[in-house]
């Protein structure tokens, strides 16, 4: 395991340990994925404490915090990290990264995707949702990669610009949304800005 893996496992275990739930309140705009998500077996992979997860009885909760778990309220919870995923090829009907890609640097990005992609079955749905470049946190912290930032406790966030998920190998874009809205800090409007993209895997992608 590299130092940089190691180290965000670690940080993100204590700042659960310590705050609790990190990811607080309702998720804007959940219908825009429900809709395309089967009764057959999901994967929310990098599902954190939970806030982005859809409910249902058929998805499996993966994330790599012991600490997340514990507060992520699915029955099914699998300790593991989406760059290495325990499963077998094309054995879920559909796969989440709901905000969990970015947070990785750009190799262990391509690294999940390709594990997505890997266990998802044919003409399968993922559903990818990510902060973009226009969000107003951009910018905020040290750059580790381009448009990659560390902040002050330690966790590293990517924003993302639109080609850089448009086109995936073994995918075509069912659906496409840009999403804005304003959250208040001390009575100051700032603006967030997210990507969410539908893919459906080719039914003869090698993956």
């Amino acid at each position: 395991m590299r130092l940089m893996e190691k180290s965000q496992m670690v940080t993100w275990d204590r700042e659960y340990h310590r705050k609790g739930k990190l990811w607080r309140g309702e998720s804007r705009d959940v219908g825009i994925i429900t809709p395309f998500l089967s009764s057959g077996p999901i994967l929310d992979s990098g599902c954190g404490n939970g806030k982005y997860s859809p409910p249902g009885d058929n998805i499996i909760s993966l994330d790599f915090s012991r600490n997340a778990l514990i507060l992520h309220p699915s029955k099914l919870k699998v300790l593991g990290d989406m760059r290495y995923l325990p499963f077998r090829d094309a054995v879920f009907s559909s796969v989440l990264f709901m905000h969990s890609l970015d947070h990785l640097v750009a190799e262990e990005r391509r690294a999940a995707l390709n594990e997505g992609l890997r266990v998802l079955k044919p003409e399968g749905i993922m559903a990818v949702r990510v902060f973009s470049r226009s969000d107003f946190r951009y910018g905020k912290g040290k750059e580790v990669e381009e448009g990659t930032f560390i902040r002050g406790n330690g966790i590293i966030t990517h924003y993302f610009k639109l080609e850089e998920i448009e086109s995936l190998s073994g995918m075509k874009i069912e659906r496409f949304d840009k999403i804005n809205y304003y959250i208040n800090i001390l009575n100051k409007k700032y603006m967030r800005e997210e990507f969410i993209i539908i893919f459906k895997k080719y039914k003869y992608s090698n993956s």
